[in-house]
């Protein structure tokens, strides 16, 4: 019997009602080529100088003329199933998988099918994100099958996005690789791609996940149009707020893994923003698009769908955007809404809802936290306005920009807390509106807290550091609340107080947190309290 060949393959499963016909782009130039299944289409791009021999032109101008690179692209638009239960299927090849339309893929299928095939001991890789105002991404690769808890997930605090690993049956694929699309290593049985494609779509169907991963339950994404056109309009109502000069916790970033190297300028391209040569910038910044937005034609927009339909981010090269490197801007908006008590993220183009039992954990332990602000409300506009408005306090000891570091870490520099109460607070302040996510303040507690409790001369520079700052304020009894190196640190009798300033949310006219600040907020207070130290969240208003 004939070996079968095996090959890798990239599979989209596309949403319901989807048709051959609305399965791609507008505006894409393939061609259709006879096929004995399915549809097929096809495409070559013109030959072109690589953009890396503008480098080399300088030193030899003939190189352009002689090297060139030019892509290929295939889709084979394969259904299966009948009635109600008809679903398509995109086999995609080359660059193939930018001419299917991003809204007719059905989202995060590579990653069920996969998490419904592979054991939690026979992973390979998993990336996972945090969803703050600075996204944090991260891939954790194991050079064999790895069992999940080996590679540290926070089911709790991180979104999965991708997973990898060896199915449990191989009459399937020989290795999996999933997020939206799914990637499989199979022989290949031409004769069986509808076979191939039905076991595909039961494995997105079953639940065998929910053994091992049923935290991906936690965020479930949302299929209603309608519902996601509503919130489409209550993010696209904070934008207008933005750029009327309002704040809000809608924020950017790229919602994927990056290789290190990708370190590129981007530009902001679109109706109703400036044509003409485009400024060119190095990072995904909100405020950035929003400085955009107020210099070209703002009116013209008339909704979210227009910049779904329009917006792009595009790498940019010599003043010009680059039309093979761009991704869709609505795709990097990270936004959290509440509706009818109801908890939403948009993360990666995508709508989720939080899950009432998930949000129920999470409030109850953030509630524990929250406790009455030592100042309730303060007019500074930031963080550091408000630690010079708190200097004068007799209760208060500022150790601000104070850096003490431990043993064996000479320029670890570290700050104790911005604050030290007369009633042993040790207080962190933060903006809740500034650029840097409120995870940075949490892990700067953590550490400060870490070091405070297991070094002794981390202690002792704490405690130098209080006399030299009693001297330069003209106050006393605060440098005696510290360990001296003689007496034991006794972590109860001390409180580490998160102060974050924080506009009233327009809708409710109360002061909270976003929900996955609130998440972070949650694992790293479990720490700290394990320490022996009590855990304090102070909102203070901004007026």
């Amino acid at each position: 019997m004939t070996k079968k060949p095996t090959v890798n393959l990239a599979l989209r499963l596309l949403r319901k009602g989807i048709t051959v016909d609305t399965a791609l782009k507008a505006d894409h130039d393939l061609e259709p080529l006879e096929s004995s299944q399915g549809t097929l289409l096809i495409g070559q791009s013109v030959a072109n100088p690589p953009t890396w021999t503008n480098v080399l032109a300088h030193y030899s101008p003939e190189v352009r003329a002689r090297l060139r690179t030019q892509s290929c692209s295939a889709v084979l638009l394969v259904e299966v199933g009948s009635g109600k239960g008809k679903r398509l299927f995109a086999l995609c090849f080359g660059q193939g998988h930018h001419a299917i339309e991003d809204d007719a893929i059905q989202r995060g299928f590579g990653l069920r099918v996969v998490l419904n095939s592979v054991s939690r001991s026979q992973l390979r890789t998993l990336d996972s994100a945090s969803l703050d105002t600075t996204v944090m991404q991260r891939r954790v690769q194991a050079s064999r099958d790895t069992d999940l808890s080996a590679f540290d997930l926070d089911a709790n605090r991180n979104l999965l996005r991708l997973a990898s690993g060896t199915p449990k049956m191989d009459d399937f694929a020989k290795a999996l690789a999933g997020k939206d699309a799914l990637h499989l290593r199979a022989a290949f049985d031409p004769s069986k791609l509808s076979e191939m494609c039905e076991k595909a779509l039961n494995l997105f169907q079953a639940t065998d996940y929910k053994k091992d991963f049923a935290f991906i339950d936690h965020v479930q994404p949302v299929a209603d149009r309608a519902l996601t056109d509503r919130l489409d309009a209550l993010a696209f109502k904070d934008l207008e707020a933005m750029v009327d000069g309002n704040v809000s916790d809608l924020h950017l970033a790229i919602p994927d893994v990056l290789t290190p190297e990708a370190n590129l300028e981007i530009g902001y391209f679109g109706n109703g923003l400036p044509s003409g040569p485009k400024m060119a910038y190095g990072e995904l910044a909100i405020e950035d698009y929003v400085d955009e937005l107020r210099k070209g034609s703002f009116t013209q927009i008339a909704n979210m769908a227009e910049i779904k339909r329009s917006h792009e981010v595009r790498v940019i090269t010599d003043g010009e955007g680059d039309r093979d490197h761009k991704r869709r801007l609505y795709t990097c908006f990270v936004h959290e809404v509440t509706l009818h008590k109801d908890i939403f993220v948009l993360f990666d183009g995508q709508w989720f809802l939080i899950s009432r039992d998930y949000h129920a954990e999470i409030e109850d332990a953030y509630k524990v936290l929250l406790k009455p602000a030592f100042r309730a409300s303060t007019t500074a506009k930031n963080e550091r306005e408000f630690i010079a408005e708190l200097g004068p306090e007799h209760h208060l000891l500022s150790m601000d920009q104070t850096k003490v570091s431990p043993k064996g870490a000479a320029g670890a520099n570290l700050e104790p807390c911005d604050f030290l109460s007369r009633s042993k607070q040790l207080i962190h302040l933060k903006d809740g509106h500034a650029s840097a996510p409120l995870s940075h303040l949490w892990n700067q507690g953590l550490v400060a807290a870490e070091a405070f409790v297991s070094d002794e001369v981390f202690r002792k520079g704490f405690r130098a550091a209080a006399k030299k700052r009693e001297k330069k304020f003209t106050k006393n009894g605060f440098a005696k609340l510290l360990p001296d190196g003689r007496s034991k640190l006794i972590p109860s009798e001390f409180a580490v107080v998160f102060g974050v300033m924080r506009h009233l949310y327009v809708s409710s006219g109360t002061l909270g947190l976003p929900f996955f600040s609130k998440v972070a907020l949650g694992a790293v207070a479990e720490r700290i309290t394990r320490m022996g130290f009590s855990v304090e969240l102070h909102l203070i208003e901004k007026r």
